[in-house]
């Protein structure tokens, strides 16, 4: 289990992905621009919180991010996503 502050900065980052995934499927550069920028951002937060694991899981899921918009399966990567984050749910526990 990861410490509560790399959790709220990793399901943060899932939000910054979803974001980014919104943005790239409307085609809008600037937007996916700014929030990839704060993927990122929220990347070096969740590096600060002292869990090494989770940092790489975080840079994974923006590698995932990348990829999945280069091989146009952007819809396919939201799906497993969701499913990822919805664990970091406050309704979910």
């Amino acid at each position: 289990m990861i410490s509560v502050n790399a959790e709220f900065y990793f399901a943060n980052l899932g939000a910054d992905v979803a974001r980014c995934i919104t943005a790239a499927e409307e085609n809008n550069i600037e937007r996916y621009t700014s929030s990839l920028a704060r993927a990122h951002k929220t990347l070096r937060s969740l590096r600060a919180a002292h869990r090494p694991e989770a940092y790489e899981e975080g840079l994974l899921l923006v590698r995932a991010l990348e990829y999945a918009r280069r091989e146009g399966r952007l819809e396919a990567f939201r799906i497993q996503l969701n499913d990822l984050i919805a664990r970091y749910s406050p309704l979910a526990q």
